[in-house]
């Protein structure tokens, strides 16, 4: 009898702490968060202007990361760069595509 409450007390916390972990996970960055914090990183790093709106191409499930395109032009040449944006909306550099005319 005694170990049938424990059981039954250790089911019921284990259940608790669950629904406890799963409501307190991290909130997603959205998208236009998400792409200013790309289009302000890619500002420093450029110095230029951009050509065109910024681009939320990915949401990795897992992480809610999210890979977003900014565009932008240097003199004659055109340029494409790739960040993955954190959910706290922090802008990792990935690549710059060559520029293209």
């Amino acid at each position: 009898m005694n170990k049938c409450k424990h059981l039954a007390l250790l089911t019921f916390f284990s259940t608790i702490a669950l629904a406890i972990s799963s409501t307190s996970q991290a909130q997603e960055c959205d998208d236009r968060s998400a792409m200013t914090a790309a289009m302000d990183a890619s500002e420093r790093l450029m110095s230029s202007d951009s050509f065109r709106r910024p681009q939320v191409l990915k949401r990795h499930h897992p992480s809610k990361r999210k890979e977003v395109a900014t565009y932008f032009e240097s003199g004659d040449l055109y340029f494409t760069l790739y960040w993955i944006v954190s959910d706290n909306c922090q802008a990792a550099f990935i690549k710059r595509t060559r520029g293209k005319y």
